[in-house]
């Protein structure tokens, strides 16, 4: 008998080696999988929470494109809330609702108008915009020249506080007096 490496029912072919994977490889797998799974699939389970600091995170970022805009054209911009908690659009000076909204070269189904409308984005639907309360009970942020809020008289505004709903969290937007800073604070985990 040969001295070798052939079992009884295994053809070996000179030179070449028989590939699998090893007992311990199969091992290093299963528990690398695990681990990611740890990390995606809570992820996944909070996607309603992705959105809601979606849009959250658009309405600062708008509030502050409205606010540098004013001071770019040095002209006064006005972010208007909707009364039905949709939304919001950004107007330019005279502030007319409906002919003087902003031009948006992103805006996806309002024909270039700068209107953010919750209801009609598949990523915001659950979205509500509730409790606006600016400069003692308007529904709307004026900046002007200089970025600063200004009352409907024309004075120095006081700024004011916005809430933004999700499923199953609730964001404060808090716009500062005189400067216009915005932050935002969740308030429900």
């Amino acid at each position: 008998m040969v001295s070798g490496t052939a079992q009884v029912g295994t053809t070996v072919v000179p030179g070449r080696r028989c590939r699998a994977y090893t007992l311990v490889e199969m091992l290093i797998l299963v528990a690398l999988l695990g681990i990611a799974a740890t990390m995606l699939i809570p992820s996944m389970s909070n996607v309603a929470s992705f959105e809601t600091e979606g849009a959250v995170r658009r309405l600062v970022a708008d509030l502050s494109f409205a606010q540098s805009d004013a001071m770019a054209q040095q002209t006064p911009r006005r972010v208007w809330f909707e009364s039905s908690g949709t939304g919001y659009r950004l107007l330019s000076s005279p502030f007319d609702y409906d002919t003087d909204v902003l031009y948006d070269p992103l805006a996806l189904g309002t024909d270039g108008q700068y209107i953010v409308d919750y209801s009609n984005d598949d990523r915001w639907r659950n979205i509500t915009v509730t409790d606006v309360s600016i400069d003692g009970g308007e529904t709307y942020i004026t900046y002007d020249e200089i970025g600063s809020p200004i009352a409907p008289d024309g004075t120095a505004g006081r700024g004011g506080t916005c809430r933004i709903v999700g499923e199953d969290e609730t964001w404060e937007v808090q716009i500062a007096p005189f400067t216009g800073r915005v932050s935002a604070t969740r308030i429900t985990p």
